[in-house]
C-alpha cells in the first residue's frame, strides 16, 4: 500500500515536471512566434502597398511600366516589376512560371511586387486587364425614364449602366451589377455582388473603332457600300454589295481565310448560321433580317467555338419582318451586340400584332436602351423577350471586339511569406 502510494506520488511528480517543461517551452516560443508573425505581416503589408502604388500609377498613365526598386522602403528592400504581352511572347525569364493568366493578350498586364526585411520575404502577384465589352449581358450609357426592368426579367451575366436602373417589381440579377447610382424603385433580387458607387465606364471611342476598321483592311473583309451578309453553316459567308439601286451577285468568302472582321463604311444587313468567329462592323447601321444562329449551339455543346459580334456606330435594328424569315413567329439571335449611337431596337415595335419571342443568347451593349415591344390593351406589339447569357463570353470575345478604357483586376495573389533565419 505504502509502495503503491510512493509510485503514484512519483508518477505525479514526473507528470507535473513534464507539464512544467512543456509550459516553459511554450513560454519561450511565444516571443519568437510573435516576432515571426510580426515580420511576416510587415513584409506582406509592404509588398501589398508597393502593388497598390503600381496599380495607381497605371490608372493615371496606362503606358506606365517603370516599376520600382528601393533599398529602404519602410524598413524593407522592395521591387515592383511590370510585364506586358510583349514580355510574355518574348519569353521574359523574370515572369513567374506559376502565374495564373490563362489567356494573356495585348490588353493584359502582370505586376509582381517583392518586399524583403531582415527576417522575411513576401511576394504579391496581380493581373489586370481591359475587359472586352462582350462580357456584359447588359450595358447602357443611358437609361430612358420610360423603360423598366419588370417582374419576370432575368439577367444572368454581368450588368452595368452609367445611368440609373428603373425597376418595377422583382426582376432577378444573377450576375454582378454595377452603376454609379442606386436603382429607382422596385424590389430587385440580386444573387451576386452589387456596387452602386462604381465609376462610369466609357463606351468605345475612336481608337477602338479605328482598330476594327484597320483590322478589316489588314486581314479582314472591307467594303465601302451597303452590304448584305448571309452566313452559311459550312463556314462561308455570301456578301452582296449594293450599287445604290440593286444588289451585285454574291461573293463567297471562307471565314477561316480571314481574321474575322467584316467591316463596311455603310450599312450592313445580315442573317444566317455562323460557323467560326466573326465581328461585323458598320460605320452607319446594322439591320438583322432573320435568325442569326450558331452552327454549334453552346447550350447543347459547351465546346462550341462559334462566336458573333455586331458593332454598329449607329443603331442595330431588327427588321419588322425578321420574324418571318424562318416561319410566322419568333426570332433567334446568337451574338454580342453593341450599338454606339444609340440602341438595339425592333423596327415598328409599337405597331402591328404579336411577333412572338425574341430569343437572344449573348449580350447587349448600347448607348441608350431601346424597345423591342409594347404592351397594349388586349395584347402586345413587337416581341416578348427571352434573353440569356452566353457564359463563354466571360473568357472569350469575338475578334477585335472593343475593350473597356480602364483596367480591372483578373486576380490578386499573395504568395506564402518566407522566413529568413
Amino acid at each position: 500500500m505504502g509502495r503503491g502510494l510512493l509510485l503514484l506520488a512519483s508518477g505525479l511528480i514526473i507528470v507535473v515536471a513534464i507539464i512544467q517543461k512543456s509550459m516553459s517551452d511554450r513560454l519561450n516560443l511565444i516571443p519568437e512566434r510573435t516576432y515571426d508573425y510580426h515580420q511576416e505581416m510587415h513584409a506582406q503589408n509592404v509588398s501589398n502597398s508597393v502593388m497598390e502604388y503600381g496599380i495607381r500609377e497605371i490608372e493615371k498613365d496606362q503606358s506606365w511600366d517603370e516599376g520600382l526598386s528601393e533599398e529602404d522602403f519602410v524598413e524593407s528592400e522592395v521591387t515592383l516589376q511590370v510585364f506586358d504581352y510583349d514580355d510574355y511572347t518574348d519569353g521574359n525569364p523574370d515572369i513567374p512560371s506559376d502565374h495564373s493568366i490563362d489567356d494573356w493578350n495585348q490588353y493584359t498586364i502582370l505586376l509582381v511586387s517583392n518586399a524583403q526585411t531582415n527576417n522575411a520575404e513576401a511576394y504579391t502577384e496581380v493581373a489586370i486587364t481591359k475587359d472586352s465589352f462582350s462580357k456584359y449581358v447588359y450595358f447602357t450609357d443611358n437609361e430612358p425614364s420610360h423603360i423598366y426592368f419588370y417582374d419576370g426579367d432575368v439577367l444572368d451575366g454581368p450588368v452595368h449602366t452609367n445611368d440609373r436602373f428603373n425597376i418595377i417589381g422583382s426582376p432577378v440579377f444573377k450576375g454582378p451589377v454595377t452603376s454609379p447610382n442606386t436603382p429607382n424603385g422596385g424590389d430587385p433580387v440580386y444573387e451576386d455582388i452589387t456596387d452602386f458607387a462604381s465609376p462610369t465606364i466609357d463606351m468605345p471611342g475612336s481608337q477602338e473603332l479605328n482598330n476594327l476598321r484597320n483590322n478589316g483592311i489588314d486581314g479582314g473583309i472591307t467594303y465601302s457600300n451597303d452590304i448584305y451578309v448571309e452566313f452559311k453553316q459550312n463556314g462561308t459567308v455570301d456578301i452582296y454589295e449594293s450599287n445604290g439601286w440593286s444588289w451585285s451577285p454574291p461573293v463567297t468568302y471562307n471565314l477561316q481565310d480571314y481574321n474575322g472582321v467584316i467591316s463596311s463604311s455603310k450599312k450592313i444587313y445580315t442573317k444566317g448560321t455562323i460557323k467560326g468567329q466573326v465581328t461585323l462592323h458598320s460605320a452607319e447601321e446594322v439591320e438583322i433580317m432573320g435568325d442569326l444562329k450558331y452552327s454549334q449551339d453552346p447550350k447543347k455543346n459547351p465546346e462550341s467555338t462559334d462566336l458573333l459580334g455586331i458593332i454598329s456606330e449607329g443603331n442595330v435594328i431588327v427588321d419588322k419582318d425578321a420574324h418571318k424569315n424562318s416561319g410566322s413567329k419568333d426570332l433567334e439571335i446568337n451574338a454580342s451586340i453593341m450599338a454606339l449611337d444609340e440602341s438595339f431596337e425592333v423596327e415598328n415595335y409599337n405597331s402591328g400584332s404579336d411577333r412572338g419571342t425574341l430569343k437572344l443568347t449573348g449580350g447587349l451593349q448600347q448607348q441608350e436602351r431601346g424597345a423591342v415591344g409594347q404592351i397594349k390593351w388586349g395584347g402586345i406589339s413587337g416581341f416578348h423577350k427571352d434573353y440569356s447569357y452566353d457564359d463563354r463570353l466571360l473568357s472569350m470575345s469575338p475578334p477585335y471586339y472593343p475593350r473597356a478604357s480602364t483596367f480591372s483586376k483578373k486576380y490578386w495573389k499573395e504568395k506564402p511569406v518566407v522566413l529568413n533565419k
